[in-house]
């Protein structure tokens, strides 16, 4: 198992990927990324990302993120659940709570959210959660809403401690991205890392987004590496992860790569 990566986010239907997915994924496993979770964010994507895992042998999720909750419908929650029952999908989401640009107002997202914890009950898969700048309400939602749910990965985690603490009280699993590399967003991650428990920790690209490289000097670290983000990439979040928790690469690959076994049930 030694240095085998898994990127619990990628969005490989993104505009940015579209035609490249071969060769996307080619490039991540020579850097031994040899698993990856593709992640549904509107009925669309979350069909694509179906068909993709079972052309890849990948695994994926099926939701509206909250920034498309304002395109959940009456249909919604059905066509949802049809894709949750294939083999290959083996999570709810990415839903959640994003207060950060309200592309889709408030209380339509709180709505779409519980619409997506049922479909976790009802399916009994785990969550795949996205959270920006919406802690409070979401702490308050899961503290009162996830005794019947499986598992929750909160994912792309970028907040504070006292937010870190609150959610591991609650059980769940934390992703960790590029922000950590990242001098100006993601210094004060640096911190705190480490009280996450072995067996709750998750690393992620969230590719397209949040290069590990976008403040990055060295020589050979280009403009297309600082604003395009790729699977393959994961090395350096795993390096820095390792680094800001006192462990090894090693390590943090074994013990990622065991917790996406145990979170999504996958039997090898």
């Amino acid at each position: 198992m030694s240095n085998k990566l898994v990127d619990i986010c990628v969005n490989l239907t993104d505009d940015a990927f579209s035609g490249k997915e071969k060769n996307i994924i080619k490039e991540a496993n020579k850097n031994n990324v040899s698993k990856m979770v593709l992640v549904g964010n509107d009925l669309e994507s979350s069909k694509e990302v179906v068909n993709l895992a079972e052309r890849f042998n990948f695994i994926a999720t099926a939701g509206y993120h909250p920034h498309n909750a304002k395109d959940w419908n009456s249909k919604s929650y059905s066509e949802i659940l049809s894709l949750l029952k294939k083999d290959k999908t083996k999570a709810v989401g990415e839903c959640g709570l994003d207060f950060n640009r309200n592309f889709s107002n408030p209380e339509v997202q709180h709505s779409v959210f519980m619409d997506h914890i049922s479909l976790a009950k009802d399916t009994n898969l785990p969550l795949f959660i996205h959270e920006r700048d919406a802690f409070h309400q979401m702490y308050s939602i899961l503290k009162n809403n996830i005794h019947d749910c499986k598992n929750i990965v909160v994912h792309c985690f970028t907040g504070t401690k006292n937010a870190l603490i609150d959610y591991l009280d609650l059980g769940v699993y934390v992703g960790l991205t590029g922000w950590i590399c990242d001098d100006r967003r993601g210094k004060h991650l640096r911190d705190f890392i480490n009280i996450i428990p072995d067996d709750k920790l998750f690393i992620e690209t969230d590719s397209p987004y949040l290069s590990p490289y976008i403040s990055r000097k060295e020589p050979g670290v280009t403009s297309a590496m600082k604003h395009l983000n790729k699977p393959e990439y994961l090395v350096e979040v795993a390096k820095d992860v390792a680094k800001y928790r006192n462990q090894s690469y090693d390590y943090i690959c074994e013990i990622t790569y065991q917790n996406y076994l145990n979170f999504f049930e996958i039997n090898e």
